[in-house]
């Protein structure tokens, strides 16, 4: 068996050399972008109208307010999860739907395969995925491209992960960010879970979208029913702002990739980057050179504080790379020692992506990632409050710390973290 993962391990590692070394392997701009929006809307990315914005910033907030709207909820609940597990702190939601279940709302949820392969932090014990208790529970549950066997075979299918985090209750509001129903999003530590983040917005197009989605996705992956008029979306007039949706698949768009040159080639002032996993590749690093080559001030915070030690090396290593680029380094430890999962891009004041996409290859090529962007200087500026409280528990990194995570077993997992991390 060691011997199995080991092969495996190697193939992998040996595949993303072998990838990122084609120079043709990124199909990403070449040249500056002066109008970020039209950028990405000639490239396809959908626009449609919707509310304000209510953002949730840490993980236990984010549980609060699930645990409303799940009361609240008439109809029907949409759940797409990266990460569902059974703790304490979410036996509480997944309890909570399934007396949702009991008064005739239809619940659907969506997890990946990959809750399967949770251990508590700093300990091999494994975390029950939610698999099996939400199904005893009256939930229907299905399984994002199951980690079997005959997949084995044929690694690339191993590797396709479904990454979004989507919540939609009644076709009358949407959410989407990095949190996950699991003990390290809402309970690491008790006080705060992770520093992450939930946008939740009213936007019927948008919603229509995803749910649209969500069915298709249903479809392929469970033998269950579903019936897509089941889920009926209210209209909404005079909704004041625009959200640009990306509902990345790979083999379908090449979304990430755009968003990133968008934003990141298309800023004229200031890029900030909040990223608890940041695995690069020759490209991306190219990005944030190019940009500071142009004046552009890049500034890119990383977290301390991983529950998993190997995701922290991986990130780590890349420090220097980050430095030589041009980028202005920070290290978020915030209070209570909390994690930053957050993902989170803010350019020129003006636009915000927010979402589950991480700055690395895996979220370009090989995952499902959900965002939202918003051109808009108020939406930016909730934005950038957080940002600012992010930075008040920040320190700046300097070249010779950098320096300190460029070792070997850094290197390993920097490499292995692109494709499985």
């Amino acid at each position: 068996m060691r011997r199995t993962t080991a092969l495996i391990v190697l193939a992998m590692t040996f595949a993303l050399i072998s990838c990122t070394s084609v120079k043709t392997f990124e199909k990403r701009a070449r040249e500056i972008i002066p109008d970020p929006i039209a950028y990405l809307v000639d490239r396809g990315l959908p626009a449609y109208p919707s509310s304000d914005i209510t953002l949730f910033n840490t993980g236990r907030e984010w549980n609060v307010h699930t645990l409303k709207r799940i009361a609240d909820a008439k109809e029907y609940i949409l759940v797409t999860v990266f990460l569902g597990n059974i703790h304490e702190v979410s036996y509480e939601v997944w309890d909570a739907l399934a007396e949702k279940v009991k008064e005739g709302v239809d619940v659907y949820v969506l997890l990946d395969s990959s809750s399967y392969f949770q251990l508590t932090p700093h300990t091999s014990l494994v975390v029950p995925a939610a698999f099996n208790y939400a199904r005893d529970i009256g939930l229907k549950v299905a399984e994002y491209n199951p980690m079997s066997v005959s997949h084995a075979a044929f690694l690339p299918l191993l590797l396709d992960r479904d990454h979004r985090k989507i919540w939609i209750f009644d076709g009358e509001y949407l959410a989407v960010g990095g949190i996950n129903l699991n003990e390290a999003s809402l309970m690491i530590p008790p006080e705060t879970g992770n520093i992450d983040t939930m946008v939740e917005i009213q936007s019927p197009q948008a919603i229509e979208a995803l749910v649209d989605s969500f069915v298709r996705t249903w479809e392929r992956y469970s033998v269950q029913p579903i019936d897509r008029a089941a889920f009926s979306v209210p209209p909404k007039e005079n909704l004041p702002k625009t959200v640009y949706l990306s509902d990345h698949y790979f083999f379908a768009d090449n979304s990430v990739t755009d968003l990133f040159d968008a934003l990141i080639l298309g800023a004229q002032k200031e890029v900030w980057m909040i990223q608890g996993y940041s695995f690069l590749t020759k490209e991306l690093i190219n990005r944030i050179k190019e940009a500071t080559n142009r004046g552009v001030k890049v500034n890119i915070v990383l977290s301390e504080n991983a529950v998993k030690v190997h995701y922290e090396k991986a990130a780590f290593f890349g420090m220097v790379d980050l430095i030589d680029a041009g980028a202005t380094l920070y290290l978020f430890d915030g209070p209570h020692h909390a994690f930053l999962h957050c993902k989170l891009i803010v350019a020129d004041e003006k636009y915000s992506l927010f979402g589950s996409v991480n700055y690395n290859l895996r979220s370009q090529f090989l995952s499902r990632e959900i965002s939202f962007l918003f051109d808009d200087e108020a939406i930016a500026e909730k934005a950038l409050e957080h940002v600012g409280f992010i930075i008040d528990h920040s320190r700046i990194v300097d070249r010779e710390e950098a320096k300190t995570h460029r070792k070997i077993d850094y290197l390993f997992y920097n490499l292995l973290m692109q494709l499985i991390g």
